[in-house]
């Protein structure tokens, strides 16, 4: 009997840990072991979207983004503005948070959240009332834009979620 419990500990151990071969996330970044760390329930404005979706923004409206990290330890995010599919580099990076643990004030915690803006060409975010970064971008056709989060915790382990946004003209009628 202890022999059949020690063979289906390590049946359901090894089923739970999977591959950490590695993985290429497209834009030639090694990503290892993959699923380690895992950007979960990721929403624009209270509305939930999975990656690859096509979220709408209203320009010169804020709009709220949301997050979840699989830990409440230490962890970061970065947030992208990417034109015509240039993937996630410094050149076009908005923010870096320093997320997770009650010492990092502005997302102590496993749920982050920040405000952005498209206006005049330029995507900004903040939280509350504390500016973190803003990305000038010089396309007339809003429809290449996409908004990129890159989370990694301590060990480097990371996910990366792109989500297509489609910019609408405010209207007179909705300031």
């Amino acid at each position: 009997m202890k022999h059949i419990l020690l063979t289906l500990s390590i049946l359901m151990l090894s089923a739970c840990g999977g591959s950490s071969g590695g993985s290429d996330s497209g834009d030639g970044e090694l990503i290892a072991d993959e699923g380690l760390f895992t950007i979960q329930n990721v929403r624009f404005d209270a509305k939930d979207y999975y990656e690859g979706e096509q979220v709408t923004v209203t320009e010169g409206t804020s709009f709220e983004v949301q997050w979840v990290s699989p830990t409440s330890a230490s962890y970061k995010i970065d947030l992208y503005l990417s034109v015509n599919d240039q993937g996630h580099t410094d050149n076009n990076k908005v923010v870096e948070l320093r997320c997770g643990s009650a010492s990092f004030s502005l997302c102590p915690n496993a749920t982050g959240e920040v405000q952005c803006e498209i206006n005049n060409n330029e995507l900004s975010c903040s939280i509350d009332d504390d500016f973190l970064g803003s990305e000038a971008f010089q396309e007339k056709d809003l429809s290449s834009l996409q908004f990129i989060l890159k989370g990694c915790d301590a060990l480097s382990h990371c996910d990366v979620k792109t989500f297509n946004l489609s910019v609408q003209k405010a209207t007179s009628s909705s300031q």
